[in-house]
């Protein structure tokens, strides 16, 4: 059996964190448990048995939004700590290797923060710093910054910021957990794209950085943390002229495949990578339930896709060497899902 957790923006006391067990023999999917919160889990990392999480304030009070902890014991979540953020919100978070800060994308103020932690519990903020700067799409979300996504690139040397209303890739270098721009190295996207979320190739050569606002996926060659833009392409049919809005995106453990979600076209999309050059090539899509806003991937075999507004958390298996994707019968109810981790 594997153990999923998944985020549940569901009205009342149908929000919160639910775990649910997965059989890859019959790709069936059980809730085991679901632990309510106060605020909207709104994204989710696994680290050494705990479960990190980044909260959305639920009813806009000054007390909600925030990061919060779990312990995974017996297949059981055990809250460990909790940490107001004076009614922020966070779309993100990221774990140093020490497991002594996290980083979080606050989207709606448009700011970096970052946290001390001690023994896997939330203790204190330490600095948040906000961006600057909008996009062209001011009909949209582009009037003011959105950090939407933080990490780290390959070599640990920075934390990376993605800024959907600014269009720009900001890098923090981290020391002690304070946060400075390294400006030398920060991206400037294509205005009017919108990005995301970004992950990089294994072996750090090569950045995949999906934009919700362009549809569009872009493949930076990277040397040294300078980033070079060698492939932009669409993530949805051209001929699809309805809304659609890109928002997940992962790559299997081999570097072989990118994975990308699409709400409103409402489908996965499957690129196959080339290994020399880190250029990607559609394969092809397989259309979800309403809005994939998350999906994840296990042992390189099966998706989990969380549709949110479909209320549904579906089941994809995945031929890796035939580079075979397909939408099986097998799925689950579930209040507006949002986040899938493993």
């Amino acid at each position: 059996m594997k153990m999923i957790y998944v985020a549940s923006y569901g009205k009342g006391e149908d929000k919160g964190i639910y775990t649910l067990s997965f059989d890859p023999y019959t790709m069936k999917l059980k809730k085991e448990e679901h632990i309510p919160t106060k605020d909207f889990p709104s994204y989710m990392i696994t680290r050494d048995d705990h479960l990190y999480v980044a909260y959305k304030n639920a009813d806009n009070t000054n007390d909600g939004g925030g990061l919060g902890s779990f312990l995974i014991e017996d297949n059981k979540l055990i809250k460990e700590s909790n940490y107001s953020s004076s009614g922020r919100s966070y779309t993100h978070l990221c774990l140093s290797d020490d497991q002594e800060y996290i980083f979080a994308a606050n989207y709606h103020i448009g700011a970096t923060a970052s946290y001390k932690v001690n023994d896997h519990k939330i203790d204190h903020k330490i600095v948040a710093v906000r961006h600057k700067g909008f996009g062209p799409d001011l009909l949209k979300r582009q009037t003011s910054p959105h950090v939407h996504n933080v990490g780290f690139t390959p070599d640990k040397r920075f934390v990376y910021s993605v800024d959907l209303g600014s269009d720009r890739i900001v890098m923090y270098d981290y020391k002690d957990g304070q946060l400075e721009e390294n400006k030398d190295y920060s991206v400037n996207v294509i205005p009017g794209s919108g990005p995301r979320h970004m992950i990089f190739s294994q072996d750090g050569r090569f950045a995949y950085l999906v934009n919700e606002i362009a549809n569009s996926v872009m493949v930076f060659k990277v040397a040294d943390n300078h980033f070079s833009l060698i492939q932009n392409v669409s993530c949805i049919p051209h001929h699809f002229t309805g809304f659609s809005a890109a928002a997940a995106i992962r790559m299997t453990s081999t570097g072989k495949h990118l994975f990308i979600s699409n709400r409103g076209h409402d489908s996965i999309a499957l690129y196959r990578i080339n290994q020399e050059t880190g250029k990607i090539s559609l394969l092809y899509m397989v259309h979800t339930d309403k809005d994939p806003r998350d999906f994840n991937i296990i042992d390189d075999a099966y998706l989990i896709v969380a549709c949110q507004n479909g209320n549904l958390l579906q089941v994809m298996s995945f031929d890796e060497e035939n580079e075979k994707l397909l939408l099986t019968p097998q799925a689950i109810s579930l209040p507006q899902p949002v986040c899938v981790a493993l």
